[in-house]
């Protein structure tokens, strides 16, 4: 069988909830210890998740704009609240970025999840920049950018493991985890039928029988597994496999900047100076700050 999806190998309100506090202590570990080491070494390879649009000139009326950014306040390691009540994540780097490409004076108005598109719709704010899932009752609503982010899906083994690559031939007769009744167990039944899936009720019971022994390989999404690997549940146990798989049918969700329907010029201004973030590796430095390695 054909290989199944694109495949990125790696060589190329304040924070209240479990959720939430789980992810801003690690990431907050990672921005003290990394950030100083992050701005002396070069960028790191990053994935191209955005399709640049050669064609797109510099939009024009955006210096000196004010313009209001809506982000979730629980959405780690894209958009949340700091102990000290500042907005910090990924996303909310990445948009204050692309503000100052714009040079617009931007402003970060933090919000609970329920409360981001309507109060886009009522004029609260001129952009959501994180903490939204896109579909196409959004869509109906709001005008969005090409992604700046998607989800990954990533296999994990042991430390010790012999496994080198993740291709449906490698793993053929391997006993592979993942969580029952998820878009990852879906397109391992598609794919992967010549290994023996086991479906587990949560990620914290797939990752302790990886851990143990019980399974030889892990599936499933690959920015809450390189957290994993790098909190103390793991204790150490396991690595990545091989590179990150995209799936838009089954897992791969995108993240973009949204802003109301009517509001086009503001939707190209943001897609070009994403394309400039992109291509100055300043997104790459911005995911650097609040990822640990071997999200790719």
């Amino acid at each position: 069988m054909a290989s199944p999806t694109l495949q990125i190998k790696r060589d190329r309100k304040r924070c209240t909830t479990p959720r939430c506090v789980y992810f801003l202590f690690l990431t907050l570990s990672l921005v003290v210890s990394g950030h100083a080491a992050a701005q002396e070494a070069a960028a790191p390879v990053f994935p191209l998740f955005r399709h640049i649009d050669s064609l797109a000139k510099p939009p024009t009326g955006f210096a000196q704009r004010n313009i209001r950014l809506l982000t979730d306040r629980d959405f780690p390691p894209f958009s949340y609240e700091t102990p000290e009540g500042k907005a910090a994540g990924v996303s909310v780097d990445l948009a204050l970025a692309a503000c100052a490409e714009l040079k617009a004076n931007c402003t970060v108005v933090a919000k609970p999840f329920n409360a981001l598109l309507p109060a886009l719709l009522n004029n609260e704010g001129d952009a959501i920049v994180s903490g939204l899932r896109i579909d196409a009752t959004v869509l109906k609503k709001a005008a969005m950018t090409r992604p700046y982010f998607w989800s990954l899906g990533r296999f994990a083994v042991r430390a010790g493991s012999q496994l080198r690559g993740s291709d449906i031939r490698s793993l053929a007769g391997r006993r592979i985890g993942y969580v029952t009744n998820s878009s990852h167990g879906a397109w391992l039944e598609k794919y992967y039928s010549r290994s023996t899936l086991t479906g587990f009720p949560g990620e914290a019971e797939m990752y302790e029988a990886l851990r143990t022994g019980a399974l030889d390989v892990s599936f499933g999404d690959g920015l809450r597994l390189i957290y994993w690997l790098a909190g103390s549940s793991s204790r150490g146990c396991c690595k990545p496999l091989d590179g990150a798989f995209v799936d838009r049918q089954f897992f791969s969700n995108n993240l973009s900047f949204l802003t109301r329907r009517e509001d086009r010029d503001t939707v190209m201004a943001f897609d070009y100076a994403l394309d400039r973030l992109q291509e100055k590796k300043i997104s790459a430095e911005i995911f650097a700050r609040y990822l640990p390695g071997g999200l790719w």
